[in-house]
C-alpha cells in the first residue's frame, strides 16, 4: 500500500468518499450479517457443550441403574432370600418339592 492510502484510510478520508457514502446502507448490512454469524457460532458451540454434558449425564445414569439393577438381583435370589431369612431366625422354611400345575 501507498503511504497516501494509509494516511487516507488513518485519517477518515475513506469514509467521506463518495462510494462508501452510496453504499452505507450496504455496508451496515453485512456488518449486521457477520455480527449476526457470530453470535450464531457461539450459540452453537453453547449447545454442543450441553449436549456433551447430556451425553456423559445419561451414561452415568445408566451405570447407576445397571449398578442398582445388579443389587436388586442379587437381593432378591432365592438362595440370598433363604440366608436372610435364617440370619433372622424365621420359622419359614424352603420348599423342596417343586409346585404342581393344575390344568
Amino acid at each position: 500500500m501507498k503511504t497516501k492510502t494509509i494516511q487516507g484510510f488513518l485519517n477518515g478520508e475513506l469514509l467521506r468518499s463518495e462510494w462508501v457514502r452510496k453504499q452505507y446502507k450496504l455496508i451496515a448490512l453485512i456488518v449486521g450479517l457477520v455480527f449476526i454469524y457470530i453470535l450464531a457460532g457461539y450459540r452453537s458451540m453453547q449447545q454442543q457443550r450441553r449436549l456433551s454434558d447430556l451425553r456423559d449425564e445419561v451414561r452415568d445414569k445408566k451405570f447407576e441403574y445397571l449398578t442398582l439393577s445388579t443389587e436388586l438381583v442379587t437381593l432378591t435370589r432365592q438362595s440370598q432370600v433363604v440366608k436372610e431369612l435364617e440370619a433372622r431366625g424365621s420359622k419359614l422354611k424352603e420348599n423342596k418339592t417343586p409346585a404342581v400345575k393344575i390344568k
